[in-house]
């Protein structure tokens, strides 16, 4: 395939937080910016993209130190939106995003559909990830998931941390979806590394010889997701790794990049070695795993359809569809004047959203 290149479209690194577990101070990842971005091109990467939770820190951080590779580094984000009502989470990747677009989407307290109408009304290139990850139930899955797809333009079907019988799963609903008129989405891959083992595991592939021309590509859908899984066992090591990695944070800091060595880690960390040592991360991530198993291969995705465009926000109209009739969209400030984190911001584009009481 020639000029066709490849990027790892999610990876973390130590700008990653875990808000899991808020007795302790913990990264959700310890690798830093330049081990991810020399690992993925040792593993064939043409572009590096950083989807930190919530954060640009680690494009931003690279970047900093090392603007000559710019043209290679994909500035990405990975963030954590919830449905109204429900507050069902859900994550969603987003690509070339800046400073100005990051703390616009923090304006928009995580709600999903008012994210999607700023990310659609800057035309900036999104994917939902790992589609079944949260949900704790078929039913909330299939019913949250019909009011999504027709609004995202991109789906993570490759994701090394996920069991292997997603890819099947979530590549059937899609095409179920698109025999029923839905969207035809573009279909991503991306390693969800937190150490750097994972890295370049799963990527996707696209014509492109800049980064720009690359992502343009997997916008028109004109991309292919490629490698595996990597299972349960290898899922668990990667998971041990991190802890491991925290507790030298906390007792030998001068060996860890990020350093944890306070009070509250301290005790934190006492109080959790028992569990760690007895085995509960196993149990908790193989529950996961299993969880999301038993979604992926129960679900019957290959007949869910596109659902009537009365169940869609209407604020938010799907991609190749119009708004439904006879609805009244608010209006959404993404710059508050107040705020002086806008203050050098040019007036603001308004946006329509469903009401949450709607939704």
């Amino acid at each position: 395939m020639e000029d066709w290149r490849r990027a790892d479209l999610h990876l973390h690194t130590l700008h990653s937080g875990w808000r899991r577990l808020h007795v302790i101070d913990a990264c959700d990842s310890y690798m830093t910016p330049e081990a991810a971005f020399a690992t993925a091109l040792a593993r064939g990467m043409d572009f590096v993209c950083f989807t930190d939770h919530d954060s640009l820190d680690g494009a931003l951080e690279f970047l900093s130190r090392h603007p000559e590779e710019e043209p290679r580094v994909i500035i990405g984000e990975e963030r954590e939106v919830r449905l109204p009502v429900s507050r069902q989470w859900l994550h969603l990747a987003v690509y070339g995003l800046d400073e100005r677009d990051h703390r616009i989407l923090a304006r928009l307290h995580d709600d999903a559909f008012e994210t999607i109408a700023y990310l659609r009304e800057r035309g900036l290139l999104f994917a939902l990830n790992h589609p079944f990850q949260s949900f704790r139930s078929i039913a909330s899955a299939r019913r949250d998931l019909a009011r999504l797809l027709p609004l995202v333009p991109a789906v993570e079907v490759a994701n090394s941390s996920s069991p292997g019988s997603h890819r099947p799963a979530i590549e059937a609903m899609l095409d179920g979806f698109a025999r029923a008129g839905g969207v035809a989405h573009a279909r991503i891959g991306g390693s969800d590394a937190h150490t750097p083992r994972r890295v370049a595991a799963t990527w996707t592939a696209a014509p492109g010889r800049t980064k720009q021309d690359y992502l343009d590509s997997i916008r028109r859908g004109d991309c292919v997701p490629g490698g595996e899984a990597m299972g349960l066992p290898a899922l668990v090591r990667d998971t041990y790794r991190v802890i491991a990695q925290y507790y030298r944070a906390v007792y030998m800091p001068s060996f860890s990049p990020v350093e944890s060595r306070d009070l509250r880690n301290v005790l934190g960390s006492l109080g959790l070695l028992p569990a760690v040592v007895l085995g509960l991360p196993v149990t908790l991530t193989s529950l996961h795993v299993l969880r999301q198993e038993w979604i992926a291969r129960v679900g019957a995705w290959e007949t869910m359809g596109a659902p009537e465009t009365r169940q869609v926000p209407a604020g938010v109209a799907p991609f190749h569809a119009r708004p439904a009739k006879g609805h009244a969209p608010r209006r959404v400030s993404l710059h508050p004047a107040a705020d002086p984190a806008f203050e050098d911001l040019p007036p603001e584009p308004e946006i329509e959203s469903e009401p949450a009481a709607n939704l």
